[in-house]
């Protein structure tokens, strides 16, 4: 049964292309996820710009550099090495890749974490949609082998951005219209303007210039990997 899914990861699902409030990879079950099909794919990637398996398709947008760091809460804020992280976000018009353009799979990847707990991502910065401010979904694994088997993830969050940053995006490209008419309308969350007051700056990126015309986004997450 899993080899005749794996021949056919791309199909469209209609319950991925339902209209929700809040896309999230959990439609195929509770032991699956489109990670866990495709890791043998060619989602274990650093450019996610890019559809992949044969899939075309390539997501326009502001450019952004994507590192992230994860370490431990506990053992003196250790590292966590060769964890897998899966990440997925929104293009600039505020679609998801299979979600609600089956015919791509871009703006979705794996990384393994260093022996310093850092993973990099060049992607784009994300659109928004239906009152949500931009985020990037990411999960968060003990290794590739216990993605890949259905292991419980270690935490599922969102990474959160500035609203200058994001209104500047926006306002600056074509591409954002519709994000940046749907920003202007919020009605389910708030946008960030106080990052060191806000509840959710723990998943807060760090947005810097990384030359001429890309964006360089950081965060550092602490986490638990205690039972």
């Amino acid at each position: 049964m899993r080899n005749s899914v794996r021949r056919q990861p791309f199909a469209p699902v209609e319950a991925a292309n339902a209209i929700t409030p809040y896309p999230a990879d959990q439609f195929l079950g509770l032991e699956q996820s489109l990670a866990k099909l495709w890791i043998n794919s060619g989602l274990i990637r650093s450019d996610l710009k890019r559809g992949f398996a044969g899939l075309s398709g390539t997501a326009t947008g502001a450019p952004l550099d994507l590192r992230l760091q994860f370490l431990s809460t506990s053992n003196r804020r250790a590292p966590l090495a060769n964890h897998a992280i899966y990440i997925w976000h929104a293009d600039a018009s505020g679609k998801y890749s299979v979600y609600n353009k089956p015919d791509t799979n871009y703006l979705r990847g794996i990384g393994v974490t260093d022996t310093s707990g850092r993973v990099r991502f060049s992607t784009v910065f994300p659109g928004t949609y239906r009152g949500r401010i931009p985020h990037i979904h990411f999960e968060v694994y003990r290794n590739l082998e216990a993605l890949e088997a259905g292991a419980e993830r270690i935490i599922r969050s969102r990474l959160l951005f500035p609203d200058h940053i994001t209104r500047a995006v926006y306002s600056g490209s074509s591409c954002y219209v519709e994000s940046l008419a749907c920003y202007k309308e919020l009605n389910f969350e708030r946008p960030v303007t106080e990052p060191r007051h806000d509840r959710r700056s723990v998943q807060m990126a760090s947005v810097t210039s990384r030359g001429a015309d890309t964006l360089r986004a950081s965060m550092t997450a602490f986490l638990s990997t205690s039972k």
